[in-house]
C-alpha cells in the first residue's frame, strides 16, 4: 500500500510540475541539494555507476507522431531517482524527509526532429549516486527511479501528452529498455 501511495504521491508532484511550466536548461541535469547533516552510519557505498544506466522507448500513437511533428515540438523524458526516508532521518529533520520521498538525482533527456522517427529511445547514462544521500533513505542499496514523458511546450505553454510512466529499482531499470507509450491528451485510451 505505501509503494503505490508513495508511486501516486510523487508521479502527482511530478505531473502537476511537468504541467505548470517547462525545466529551465540549468535544472535539467542538477542534482537535488544534499542532506546538511550526516547520517550516524558511516557508510562508504554509492550505486555503481557503470551499471545503472538506462534507456527508454517511447510508443506514439500516430495522432500523437503527427502532432509533435507538425507543430514542432519536442518529448521529454524525466528521471527521478530517489528513495524511502529513513527513521533516522525523519528524526533527524533531515531536508526533504518530510515528503514521502528523498530525491537523490533529477535528469531528463529531450527528442526532437528526426529523434522522433520510429521508437524514439532516451538514453540515460550511469550516475554515481552520493553515499551520504543514499545512507538517509530506507533501502540504500536499492534506490528507486521514477520515469516520466511529455511534451516539451515549445508550442503550447501546455502538456500534449497522456504518457503511461515506470517507477521501479534502478536496477530493475538497467536490465532492460524501459517501454512507454504517449498519446495525445483526450484521445482514445491505448
Amino acid at each position: 500500500m505505501r509503494t503505490i501511495l508513495r508511486a501516486c504521491v510523487l508521479a502527482a508532484s511530478i505531473a502537476s510540475i511537468a504541467a505548470c511550466q517547462r525545466a529551465p536548461e540549468s535544472a535539467r541535469s542538477e542534482p537535488a541539494v544534499a542532506a546538511s547533516t550526516t547520517p550516524a552510519t558511516n557508510s562508504t557505498h554509492a550505486t555503481n555507476a557503470t551499471s545503472n544506466a538506462f534507456d527508454v522507448e517511447i510508443t506514439l500513437t500516430p495522432a500523437a507522431r503527427e502532432r509533435l511533428v507538425s507543430q514542432h515540438e519536442s518529448l521529454i523524458v524525466s528521471a527521478d531517482y530517489f528513495g524511502d526516508p529513513s527513521a533516522q532521518a525523519q528524526a533527524e529533520h533531515v531536508q526533504g524527509s518530510e515528503n514521502p520521498w528523498l530525491t537523490l538525482h533529477r535528469t531528463q533527456v529531450e527528442l526532437e526532429g528526426a529523434r522522433l522517427d520510429g521508437t524514439p529511445v532516451a538514453h540515460f547514462p550511469a550516475v554515481s549516486l552520493d553515499a551520504k544521500q543514499l545512507a538517509w533513505t530506507d533501502a540504500p542499496d536499492a534506490p528507486q527511479v521514477n520515469i516520466n514523458v511529455y511534451s516539451g511546450r515549445r508550442s503550447s505553454p501546455d502538456n500534449l501528452l497522456d504518457c503511461t510512466m515506470f517507477q521501479d529499482t534502478l536496477a530493475v531499470a538497467s536490465r532492460a529498455p524501459i517501454r512507454l507509450a504517449c498519446g495525445l491528451i483526450g484521445e482514445a485510451p491505448r
